[in-house]
């Protein structure tokens, strides 16, 4: 059997080979063979496998995305084996569906709930068979793994529709796709996510954050790795995107989605506006432009709905287009309306240092801070913000303690923050190093980022030249003034003169 198996029925190979193959797998597993854990030998029959389904030795902890568990497989009799090829051909699939680097794991007998809050994969597929009438159907849900909310579901009978997903790969994909998007759209535009719109979306996919660096590794590691996970981050941006617009294709009147695919345009932006200027991309006219018309064109539908209100009040004022005072309007309206603060407490606050109200910004942040949990997504995001209002407010006091409790999360963090919240004029070791590791290219990458994202959205002269001074002083001292794009030049003349 083992030899058909890895051959052709009828082959005329020796058994030997798999005595051969049996050997190099022992030795992989560090397995023993006159006292195995995994693989035993059976005189006069083969080899067994000893240690229980193979399936179950995965830790789901690892993976990013689980197919399993099978229910209802023992009531089938005969028809067992069609439901089990559906289920590895949709394993298959979903492994081609999912960004490179993502983990799926097949577990038939796994349990819903396996895992805490924050372990363990961010999704499950499990599959539900039963027979009537003769053929297999199946319902095929996706859910949230620790809490096992449904996300998305769809049902297929496997004589019919279900022997086409069989043998069609395309009509297998779509199926997959289908299900994966709408339970992408189901977890970041959930009404009850304590968390902004962008860090909601951020979270529905499976990219998971790198916290393998450690503080021991030599810079030029720690840069590769930082490099590694903005090229990881781009990989998934892009099936988000693709996620958006196949979503939109399927309910084109959907006003939640057009807000979506704006906020997820713009915080292109925020997540890599550094590499994607480094590398000569600017794409601002064209995605400015589709960020206003998605944003105008969903605002009389979602007004009602503080979240996506304040998001899209955000967005205009991005834009620097005129809004501001409509932005405005919207965000305190959406503020006083919205039932969750955690998600609206960081964008009032950072809209209204937008607009030189520092004194109003911060208590928002300092409140959010003390309702989130330290470490998750949603703080990190609000510490942010609040690290950006303090450097632009000049209260560098304040800015170090701060600084601290990001810089606490992972060791790549200074390498991406320092250029921008370090002080200019007495930078620390980490700022020092930070610099180090900037090519030219690199540090003008990040200074067109700090201007594009933070600085020119400051109305306030002083907050807007607090906002750039970091990222201006390093390209200025260690490349010169002229390094300096004309159109940064321009918008801080009082800081260019300072700096030369």
């Amino acid at each position: 059997m083992l030899l058909d198996a890895l051959t052709e029925v009828g082959s005329d190979r020796s058994e030997r080979n798999i005595d051969f193959v049996i050997n190099r797998l022992r030795r992989k597993l560090a397995d023993n063979a006159r006292s195995p854990r995994f693989i035993a030998t059976r005189y006069g029959e083969g080899y067994v496998w000893v240690a229980g389904p193979p399936a179950m030795l995965r830790d789901p902890a690892r993976a990013d995305l689980l197919v399993g568990p099978l229910n209802g497989l023992d009531m089938l009799g005969t028809l067992r084996p069609r439901a089990e090829r559906f289920a590895k051909t949709l394993h298959e699939v979903v492994k081609d569906e999912i960004p490179d680097g993502q983990s799926v794991i097949f577990m038939p007998d796994a349990l819903p709930r396996a895992g805490t809050a924050g372990q363990g994969p961010s999704k499950m597929i499990e599959l539900t068979f039963f027979a009537e009438d003769g053929a297999v159907h199946c319902v095929t849900a996706v859910k949230q793994f620790d809490t096992a909310r449904l996300l998305s579901v769809g049902r297929v009978g496997l004589e019919d529709d279900g022997h086409a997903l069989l043998t069609d790969p395309a009509a297998m994909r779509g199926f997959i796709r289908r299900l994966l998007n709408e339970a992408w759209h189901a977890k970041a535009g959930a009404t009850d996510a304590d968390a902004p719109l962008p860090v909601s979306m951020y979270t529905a996919g499976f990219w998971k954050m790198d916290s393998s660096a450690t503080a021991t590794e030599s810079l030029a590691k720690l840069t590769a790795k930082a490099e590694s996970i903005d090229r990881k981050y781009l990989t998934e941006w892009r099936q988000s995107e693709r996620r958006i617009i196949e979503l939109q294709d399927a309910a084109p009147e959907d006003a939640s989605l057009r807000i979506m695919h704006a906020a997820h345009l713009h915080t292109k932006y925020i997540m890599l506006g550094h590499k994607l200027f480094a590398d000569g991309v600017d794409e601002r006219a064209a995605d400015e432009a589709a960020i206003e018309a998605l944003v105008t064109s969903a605002l009389p539908n979602v007004q009602d709905t503080p979240d996506l209100a304040i998001m899209a009040a955000k967005l205009l004022h991005f834009l620097d287009r005129g809004y501001d005072e409509l932005a405005v309007g919207i965000a305190e309206q959406a503020y006083r309306a919205s039932l969750s603060v955690t998600s609206t407490l960081p964008l009032i606050g950072q809209l209204r240092a937008f607009m030189g109200r520092i004194d109003a910004a911060i208590p928002c942040i300092e409140q959010v801070l003390q309702l989130l949990e330290p470490g998750s997504r949603p703080y990190l995001y609000a510490l942010t913000i609040k690290c950006q209002i303090l450097v632009a407010s000049g209260n560098r006091d304040a800015l170090g303690d701060a600084k601290r409790q990001l810089y606490s999360v992972s060791v790549l963090a200074p390498l991406f923050f320092e250029p921008l919240f370090g002080d200019p004029d007495n930078p620390t070791l980490r700022g020092r190093l930070a610099s180090r590791a900037m090519s030219r290219r690199m540090a003008l990458g990040c200074l067109k980022h700090a201007d594009y994202v933070s600085a020119r959205l400051f109305a306030v002269e002083e907050h807007r030249n607090n906002a750039i001074h970091s990222p201006l002083a390093l390209v200025c001292r260690r490349f010169g003034p002229e390094a300096v794009p004309p159109e940064i030049a321009a918008r801080y003349p009082a800081m260019m003169a300072r700096l030369c």
